[in-house]
């Protein structure tokens, strides 16, 4: 993940400056998740029927293949067929090593467990801009890709010692009675909502601290990093919240709904702050939410699917999470600006509370 958004994160501001429209960046950077979400799925079942170890490292493979096309491509049409494959790495990566996370997660301390795996993955979520930002002040984007590339060698080493999971055999319709119960549904429908935002952030935020906010590459790298570290912190503590609450014999819907409101407010407050204290407070408040909300999906994840399908579900809520990114980067990309996409998927967050409320899933 630190890999990942070194190179994501200024990848827009890179092309902005190399003459291309807002519109050309948001399809090009829109081709990474919409790649996932036409493969999540059947990733998913192959890492229920196949080796997620040697998926993990075929993910990381093409994914070092992805960062050198972009160092070699100029055009549109080159960068979109790279963009198509490094989302093939990155989605075979993420959804292999996720499913192998779980078949091993066992009953006990699932909130823990979970916590600890989302605040790390997190953590490389704001470690990448922050090393991006420092290199970036000083390196060209092909240097940085460089650099990003070796790095990317050290989790493929690492991948080899990997514990490897058994596959298993079941008929493919059981996907089909996991995924159409009512409880799963609601939860598809909020990961959806959710989702939109991190689409408007991986497409307009680094564009509006720096043409807004007016803030050097070094001061964004700096944001991202304390926010990165922030809701590592916060997805390990709630994690311990959420083993509190379901051993109380209480559902997680409330922590959901929670992580709902504060993440979608944060995002309509967009319109105010302009100065680096007030974003990165409302940011950090906004991380609250986002880290509520993940840690406690992760837990109802693993309470609704058994374990021996785990990767086909898990696929099926990962592409619903990137079908909900892709949106957010065509409603970036359509909307003037880059603070009213903020408001319109925070909206879309709160509002989404009302119908799950009503509709009383047990989670």
């Amino acid at each position: 993940m630190t890999t990942l958004w070194l190179i994501l994160f200024y990848v827009p501001i890179d092309l902005i400056d190399r003459g291309f429209s807002h519109l050309e960046v948001s399809i090009l950077i829109s081709f990474f998740p919409l790649t996932s979400l036409l493969l999540l799925f059947p990733f998913g079942i192959f890492a229920d029927r196949l080796s997620p170890k040697k998926l993990v490292i075929a993910g990381l493979v093409i994914s070092a293949i992805f960062l050198l096309g972009l160092r070699v491509v100029s055009s549109f049409w080159g960068l979109l067929l790279f963009f198509f494959i490094g989302g093939i790495g990155g989605s075979l990566f993420r959804i292999s090593l996720s499913a192998l996370y779980y078949k091993f997660l066992g009953e006990t301390n699932k909130g823990m467990k979970l916590g600890f795996f989302s605040g790390f993955m997190l953590l490389g979520y704001g470690l990448g801009p922050l090393f991006g930002g420092s290199l970036v002040m000083r390196l060209d984007m092909d240097s940085l890709l460089l650099v990003a590339f070796f790095v990317l060698l050290v989790p493929l080493f690492l991948s080899l010692f990997l514990e490897d999971a058994k596959p298993t055999k079941f008929h493919f319709g059981a996907y089909r009675k996991d995924i159409l119960r009512k409880d799963v549904i609601i939860l598809t429908a909020l990961v959806f909502l959710l989702a939109t935002h991190l689409g408007a952030e991986q497409t307009s935020l680094s564009l509006f601290l720096k043409h807004n906010a007016g803030l050097p590459n070094n001061l964004i790298g700096l944001m991202f990093g304390l926010i990165g570290i922030t809701i590592s912190v916060l997805a390990i503590a709630n994690g311990f919240v959420t083993d509190r609450v379901a051993s109380r014999g209480r559902g997680l819907a409330p922590l959901l709904y929670l992580g709902l409101l504060f993440s979608g407010l944060c995002n309509i407050f967009m319109l105010f702050p302009r100065a680096f204290a007030s974003i990165l407070t409302l940011r950090l408040f906004h991380v609250f939410g986002d880290s509520t909300f993940l840690v406690s999906q992760r837990v109802t994840v693993s309470n609704l699917f058994l374990a021996e399908r785990i990767g086909g579900n898990l696929g099926l809520l990962d592409a619903i999470h990137t079908s909900g990114m892709f949106a957010g980067m065509i409603i970036s990309g359509a909307i003037p600006g880059y603070v009213l996409p903020f408001v319109v998927t925070g909206s879309l967050a709160v509002l989404a509370i009302i119908p799950a409320i009503w509709l009383k899933p047990k989670f």
